[in-house]
């Protein structure tokens, strides 16, 4: 689900494009938001296609050529962190982020768009695991630590009431 937090311009790392009741490529699922900009496929087109520059194509009976319907667009981030999540894969523009840079996929600074391939994740899970469990044990160490302190404060404080 879209979350509802009015109107506005929305950007997301997700790349899964659905075409709506209305013919208009959508984000996420047929209900999702319209791309910006909007980007219309005929009802009778087939053979829908991305290219690595971004440009929506299909082929429209009657028509021996490929019919270009529409241009993705990229944008990017100084601070990307600086976005914020809104949920539903979608991110606003923040103070903290900067202004958006947009541009056209395969141009200089922005990446190529890839059909049928999904975004591998950024994560070493073994990697985290190590890390969660370095810091379960530092945690463990600074409370056993924090607990010997206490321990001797109150033999301290024991000793001086004789």
């Amino acid at each position: 689900n879209t979350p509802d937090i009015g109107n506005g311009i929305w950007y997301t790392r997700a790349g899964n494009f659905f075409v709506n009741s209305e013919g208009q490529v959508v984000l996420g699922n047929a209900e999702g938001p319209l791309l910006e900009p909007a980007i219309t496929v005929p009802d009778n087109a087939t053979d829908l296609g991305i290219s690595a520059d971004g440009r929506v194509s299909g082929r429209v009976p009657g028509q021996t050529d490929r019919q270009e319907f529409g241009q993705l667009e990229l944008s990017r981030f100084i601070n990307p962190a600086g976005l914020e999540v809104i949920g539903g894969n979608l991110l606003l523009e923040t103070d903290a982020s900067g202004p958006p840079i947009t541009g056209t996929p395969d141009t200089e600074g922005f990446g190529k768009t890839l059909e049928k391939f999904l975004e591998s994740s950024n994560v070493d899970p073994v990697k985290e695991l190590v890390t969660l469990i370095k810091t379960q044990r530092a945690f463990e160490l600074n409370s056993q630590t924090i607990q010997t302190a206490d321990e001797t404060l109150q033999v301290i404080s024991n000793l001086r009431r004789f």
